[in-house]
Parts: C-alpha cells; sequence; structure tokens
C-alpha cells in the first residue's frame, strides 16, 4: 500500500532548524510515541526540545523557548497521517527528562481521578502505573534484553500484588472510560492477564507471570504497521486487513531474534505474539489453529487463550477513531455474542469476575459518598508495592 512522504518545505526551513544527520546521530535519538507525546497538552512549558526526523534529516520543531499547545497538535496530526519517512524524537539524553514529565502528568491525573472517583482501587492503579512504563519501553526502543528484563520485573510486581479480581477489574474499568488518556492497552492486557491466570484460574505464580508477559509482548508487532491502517476511521478494506494481520507474525519473529539475543523471554511467551488472534473453534488466524494445546498439537497455547479474553476486553473499552467506548456492561454483553472464540474453561470464569465487578461497583455507586481521608502511600521498589510507613527509616 503507497504511503506519503513527508516533505520539509521551503517556508518550514526557513522558520525551523534543519540539522543534517548520519547514521550515528541516528543513533542518538529516542523515538517518541504518541500516546504519550499528548501527554504535552497538559503542560505549559519543557525543558528538552522534540525533533521531526525526516529521512536523514532533524527538524527541530519544538523547543523549550517556542513551546507551544498549537505545535503539539500539528506533531500529532502529522504523525497521524503516517508519513512512512517521518518519526517523533527526542535526544537520547533528554529522554529521561521526557519521560519524567510524562510520570509526572500521569500521576497527577490519577489522583484527579481518584478525588473525583473514590470507588477506585489506588493500589491497581499504581500497579497499572508500572505495567504502563514497560509497555512503552517495549514499544519505544525494540527488544533487548534489559527492555525484557524490565518486562519480566513489572510483571512480577503486577503478580504479587494482585488484589481482589472484581475490584481490579472495575478498577481498570472505570479509569479507561473516565480518562482515555491514561488507557495503555498493552498493560492493560497484561493485568488482566495476570489476574485471569493467577485469580481465576489459579495457576501458579511463574505461569501467570510469564502470561502477563505475554499480554504486554502481544501486540509488539504493531509498531511495523502503518498508523494509517492502525487507526483509520472507517472499515479496513481486504488489503488493509491484511496488513493489519501480519503484527502477528512481525511480532512473533521480532520476540524470536530478541530470544536468540539472550532476552529473557520464554518460547511460550512470545508464542501469545503469533497466537492472540486465534479463535476456540478455529477461523482466527495467522494459522487456523483451534482448541487447547494440551489436547493436540495444532492447538492454541494456554497464554494466547487467556490474553485473547483479555485483549478483546481491554479494546472495547477504549474510544478509538473508529470506535465508541464501551462501559463493562456493554463490553461483557458484546463478548458474550461471540464467546465461541473463546476457551469456555476461561471464558466462563472471566464473565462471572466481570459480572461481580459491575455489581460491586454498582453497589458502591448507591451509597452516599465516603469521608475524605489522608488515604495510603504506596511506593514501588525493588521490593515490591509497599505502604510508605512500611518502610523503615535508614539509622
Amino acid at each position: 500500500m503507497a504511503q506519503n512522504q513527508y516533505r520539509i518545505s521551503r517556508s518550514i526551513r526557513e522558520k525551523f532548524k534543519v540539522i543534517p544527520l548520519t547514521s550515528k546521530d541516528i543513533a542518538r535519538l529516542t523515538n517518541v510515541g504518541l500516546d504519550h507525546f499528548s501527554f504535552l497538552k497538559q503542560v505549559s512549558s519543557i525543558t528538552f526540545s522534540v525533533y521531526f526526523r525526516v529521512n536523514m534529516e532533524l527538524l527541530e520543531y519544538i523547543t523549550p523557548e517556542n513551546f507551544s499547545h498549537e505545535l503539539v497538535d500539528k506533531i500529532i496530526a502529522a504523525r497521524n497521517k503516517e508519513y512512512q519517512n517521518l518519526d517523533i524524537c527526542v535526544r537520547t539524553v533528554d529522554f529521561a527528562k521526557f519521560q519524567n514529565l510524562i510520570d509526572t502528568i500521569r500521576r497527577k491525573k490519577m489522583e484527579t481521578l481518584l478525588e473525583k472517583d473514590p470507588h477506585l482501587d489506588r493500589k491497581t492503579m499504581l500497579v497499572f502505573a508500572d505495567l504502563s512504563g514497560a509497555s512503552q519501553m517495549i514499544v519505544r526502543g525494540g527488544i533487548s534484553a534489559a527492555v525484557a528484563q524490565q518486562a519480566k520485573k513489572s510483571a512480577g510486581r503486577l503478580i504479587d500484588n494482585l488484589m481482589d479480581s472484581h475490584v481490579a477489574i472495575g478498577t481498570l474499568s472505570r479509569m479507561v472510560l473516565a480518562d482515555s488518556t491514561l488507557y495503555d492497552h498493552s498493560a492493560s492486557v497484561a493485568m488482566l492477564a495476570g489476574i485471569i491466570s493467577k485469580n481465576l484460574m489459579g495457576l501458579s505464580r511463574d505461569d501467570a507471570e510469564r502470561c502477563a508477559r505475554g499480554g504486554l509482548y502481544h501486540d509488539v508487532g504493531k509498531t511495523c504497521v502503518p498508523q494509517s491502517v492502525l487507526n483509520k476511521p472507517s472499515k479496513l478494506t481486504p488489503e488493509e486487513f491484511d496488513i493489519m494481520k501480519t503484527h502477528t507474525t512481525l511480532g512473533y519473529d521480532e520476540l524470536i531474534k530478541a530470544i536468540e539475543g539472550g532476552a529473557p523471554i520464554e518460547a511460550d511467551v512470545a508464542l501469545v505474539s503469533l497466537e492472540h488472534h486465534e479463535k476456540f473453534l478455529g477461523g482466527g488466524y495467522p494459522q487456523g489453529r483451534s482448541g487447547r494445546r494440551e489436547d493436540h498439537v495444532d492447538g492454541i497455547s494456554l497464554y494466547a487463550r487467556v490474553v485473547t479474553i483479555a485483549d478483546v476486553y481491554s479494546a472495547l473499552l477504549m474510544k478509538r477513531v473508529y470506535k465508541d467506548a464501551f462501559d463493562q456492561k456493554q463490553t461483557l454483553e458484546i463478548m458474550r455474542g461471540v464467546s465461541k472464540d473463546y476457551d469456555p474453561s476461561i471464558w466462563t470464569k472471566f464473565e462471572k469476575s466481570v459480572d461481580r465487578s459491575t455489581a460491586h461497583f454498582t453497589e458502591l455507586d448507591s451509597r452516599p459518598p465516603p469521608q475524605k481521608s489522608p488515604g495510603r502511600i504506596f511506593i514501588m521498589d525493588k521490593e515490591g508495592l509497599r505502604p510508605l510507613n512500611s518502610i523503615k527509616k535508614s539509622s
């Protein structure tokens, strides 16, 4: 499918600084995803520059001096057109500044949301933010050994800090509906996969952690799919759908290469990226598998059967350019209509948990709002999620 080539016009060249690049220069840049770049509309200033990379030229488009929301909007509009030779990036030495700013904005948005909806679970939201950090590393920088190790740590913290499934599912669902900018699909799928595998299915810690990592990696191949296809506001053509389907094989190939390069990713974790669009009774893609791998060689692997359900649930909650957002009840009703696509032994447990979650929050909503309290502050460190007052001061 033909794509547009971005051209730096004479008027742009006269207004903004254009820097010729070498291959070594490109290695000093870090690409930035639109999901988090849009957070810059929440701030009034920045301390780093934002660039367009156009082939072998670098256009310094936003500086600390000329920062404006109008320029942020123009970058978003240009990137959504999916020019094949255009990337948004910051200098790698400045990426920590960008990430710290995004983390600060996310924390403020979560605190605002918790004030508006006191029934949300703070612990769930903090674990989700940790998973989102790992998810963005995967999307941003490819699957290196260091990125894979961070994904493993984040998934492990999820499993070690799992909360009641109906509370976690409800909090995640309401958070996405209340503030779509906090949404991170792969982090959401990872959290749901961890809840399903550990809380609902009773799998071991190792299995649940691997399943959650399968959720983090499941859509890694979409980094190779044009934005014009991913975010098309109308129905995909057969040609475009064929392009979309390649994200399964492309993602699997990338993970296998990472494994061969020493990344701590197991083969059954990588398999999720290949199989998460397979259907239990057949008819999915890319291989048309069906049933359970435990029963026959052509079946679908266990982690992929879990992630399939988490993937559909998460996607339905989110507003996209081509669809409206659905609440928990609507999402569950839609999934019931195609429940034959899911492993019934997993789907039945998940369906009941979402029903309980909906009932739980409906009951909470009917009560008078709780009295404001200072609440508890949690931190996430190498030992996991802990209340701040449980940490002993050093002598």
